[in-house]
């Protein structure tokens, strides 16, 4: 019985053994899988990436390796098979449904596709602030634009919206005619915006300093929907975005019309 004993605590020894030799040897590979890329050596980077894959048949990481080395070489029908596999071996892990609907929505142009993927990975990980955003994006690149609404207002009620998101969910608002809310919305990412400007380096405080000129423009918009022609003329002539003085002339020249225009743009 002893001698039972210790054979079945020999083999599992052993395979364990045998098990981290195997895990060691495939984050190794990974690691050379790396290397070849940035030489730019494709080939050996997939041959060792499926030697990965092989080595530890329950870790997702080498097939989503696998499919961004397929992107790589712009073979996308194979990065999003390598990313359902890698779903299908870590079904819980909510970051490879977001990729998966980043390729979705990016390479492939399916926003419906995308945001079913990011809804399955808020299954799994419901306040991740990334997914709900990207949802938004996809949501609103689909024409939902009172679904996509709902996504970045989940994002602004937990203080986890970003300034891209609060100006696209003021953009929806007027898209709405919603023109209040979507003032209030632009005020927010001005104060936002404007939060930190001095810490920023010259490149990204000129870009930033762009952008809050772009929100004179946006709470404009807003005013002409809501009829304020007046207002949204005082809102221009104090303002120093370069379209300014454009859309003072549109406003003068033919103010219903200007309204139209905005009432049918397209956000995104």
């Amino acid at each position: 019985m002893d001698r039972v004993i210790k054979v079945s605590v020999g083999f599992a020894t052993g395979a364990l053994i045998l098990l981290a030799i195997s895990l060691y040897l495939s984050s190794y590979y990974l690691e050379q899988q790396l290397r070849s890329v940035e030489t730019g050596d494709l080939q050996d980077a997939q041959r060792e990436v499926e030697l990965a894959s092989s080595l530890d048949p329950f870790s997702s990481a080498p097939l989503v390796f696998e499919a961004y080395l397929e992107l790589r070489q712009g073979r996308t029908g194979a990065a999003v098979e390598a990313f359902r596999d890698a779903i299908g071996r870590d079904p819980h892990n909510s970051e490879n449904r977001v990729a998966l609907g980043d390729l979705q929505r990016q390479q492939l142009g399916d926003p419906e596709a995308a945001a079913e993927s990011y809804r399955e990975a808020l299954k799994y990980n419901p306040y991740s602030a990334a997914a709900i955003s990207r949802l938004g994006d996809a949501l609103l690149n689909a024409g939902d634009f009172e679904g996509a609404k709902a996504q970045y207002e989940r994002l602004r009620e937990r203080g986890k919206i970003s300034l891209k998101d609060l100006y696209a969910l003021g953009k929806i608002q007027v898209q709405l005619e919603e023109p209040e809310e979507a003032i209030e919305t632009f005020e927010e990412a001005r104060e936002m915006a404007g939060k930190r400007l001095g810490s920023l380096d010259e490149s990204q405080r000129i870009e930033r300093e762009t952008f809050i000129e772009s929100l004179d423009l946006a709470v404009a918009d807003a005013l002409v929907v809501q009829g304020s022609y007046a207002e949204a003329r005082e809102v221009l002539s104090q303002s120093e975005a370069e379209q300014a003085s454009a859309v003072i002339a549109l406003l003068n020249e033919d103010p219903e019309s200007y309204r139209e225009s905005v009432r049918d743009d397209t956000i995104r």
